[in-house]
């Protein structure tokens, strides 16, 4: 959701800057996590290759719990919204019910505590079902949007490219800042989930694969969107809050798209479903290094998952009664990841550096590639 609002402000300069960024340094540091992860069974595997590595990771881990707190009201939210969404195209129902949101984010919460001590095998079929799902549902909006008659005038003025915004600095720390988090980098995500990769796959091509497909469903994702919103007449309202713009533009591009009440209400209880599962998927990842650290006391990993949880609760909860989730999580994604991505950065080149053998330095190019 915050993609297609990035690409309508600054136009093919922004995929032209976003491509950029992932292929010279969001593809190169996910490689380096993988192949970080792969070969140590240490929870802040940086400590390994730098003096300051462990403060890095356990920033990384913070900042990474963090986020998952806000995302829980975020969940909350959509889940209520997936739930009333029919009734409220088709019968006047109100959109919002704040009395139940922390409810609904305890639920959240129970649930992922049970997915976070599951194997990994279970964690990757949820994850696999929000892929699948959410792809499916936007190409079938895309293709819906791609049928109103102005979407070639409406995609040509998003992605026309003024190369003057090149130089420009907000473009660039946009591109690097969606990298960050669409790709979960510096969150000490990605070391923990390549210790359950198969051995089989090569950090360069998981960090392909994964960058590939974020590509593509932002992509997607933004041909949807702003054809919908277009064709609908409400481009306007396509701003940088990615729940403002799920909340409040969606509604209005779904009725205009879909002039069946029933018919509009369905898809956007679906729509709503496929993001509340999605943020849940992203959610489970983001407590992944947390709940790593809690499994170290002398506690069962069950105990650990939902006393972690009930923390996270406790965090999330003044959200969940109106405090500004968006201010939160601006500070998480826009300000302390970006430090803790430049730490894991300095502490990758401190390794190289320090590597003095030329056999220490291409055996870390093998390492990437094994």
């Amino acid at each position: 959701m915050r993609f297609p609002a990035l690409c309508l402000s600054y136009g093919g300069a922004f995929v032209a800057a976003y491509i950029a960024v992932i292929v010279f340094a969001g593809a190169p540091l996910l490689a380096a996590e993988f192949a970080l992860g792969a070969r140590s069974k240490s929870l802040f595997p940086l400590k390994q290759i730098c003096p300051y590595g462990g403060a890095v990771g356990g920033l990384s881990a913070i900042n990474s719990a963090a986020m998952c707190a806000c995302y829980g009201a975020v969940i909350a939210v959509l889940a209520m919204r997936s739930c009333i969404f029919y009734s409220q195209v088709n019968y006047g129902l109100t959109a919002d019910m704040p009395q139940i949101t922390p409810f609904i984010a305890a639920l959240v919460f129970i649930a992922l505590a049970f997915f976070a001590c599951r194997n990994a095998r279970t964690r990757a079929r949820v994850a696999r079902a929000a892929v699948i799902f959410q792809a499916a549902l936007f190409a079938v909006l895309a293709a819906r949007g791609l049928m109103y008659s102005n979407c070639a005038k409406v995609l040509a003025e998003a992605f026309a490219l003024n190369a003057f915004l090149l130089i420009s600095p907000q473009v660039w720390l946009a591109a690097v800042g969606q990298a960050l988090l669409s790709l979960s980098l510096a969150a000490g995500v990605m070391p923990a989930f390549a210790a359950e990769m198969p051995r089989s796959l090569s950090p360069v091509r998981a960090a392909a694969i994964v960058c590939g497909a974020n590509l593509g469903g932002g992509l997607l994702a933004a041909v949807a969107t702003i054809t919908l919103a277009g064709g609908a007449g409400c481009l306007d309202g396509l701003g940088g809050s990615a729940l403002q713009n799920a909340l409040s533009l969606y509604p209005a591009a779904l009725s205009a798209a879909f002039s069946n009440a029933h018919i509009c209400g369905l898809f956007g209880s679906i729509f709503y479903i496929s993001l509340t599962l999605t943020a849940f998927v992203s959610a489970l990842s983001l407590v992944r290094p947390a709940y790593l650290w809690a499994c170290r006391a002398r506690i069962s990993a069950r105990t650990a998952a939902f006393m972690l949880c009930a923390a996270l609760f406790a965090v999330c909860l003044p959200f969940c009664l109106g405090a500004p989730v968006g201010a939160a999580d601006k500070i998480c994604c826009e300000v302390v990841a970006p430090i803790a991505a430049a730490g894991e950065i300095s502490c990758f080149a401190f390794h190289l550096l320090t590597a003095r053998r030329k056999g220490a330095k291409i055996e870390v190019w093998k390492i990437l590639n094994s």
